[in-house]
């Protein structure tokens, strides 16, 4: 299941990104290591430290992929994607 567009646009920030790692169980070391990033950009991120378009990417592939919905509005927030059973 594919995001829309607006929603790839969407803007999130460093606590979205800790909370997103969290709820997954997913270590600092892991999300850099599979957004090909250092563990320090993950810390420096989630510090609220502005961040290169690019890297803000890498790291949303990667929290997506896993299940990751990012909510924005007036409670920016996340929430872990319904998986479809597989039969």
């Amino acid at each position: 299941m594919s995001e829309t567009k607006s929603t790839l646009k969407m803007h999130f920030v460093g606590e979205q990104v800790g909370a997103a790692r969290k709820l997954l169980k997913m270590s600092q070391i892991e999300l850099a290591a599979e957004a090909g990033l250092t563990t320090r950009t993950i810390i420096r991120f989630e510090n609220g430290e502005s961040m290169r378009p690019e890297t803000v990417e890498a790291v949303r592939e990667v929290l997506v992929a896993r299940g990751i919905v990012f909510t924005n509005g007036g409670e920016p927030g996340v929430k872990l994607r319904k998986m479809e059973r597989e039969d």
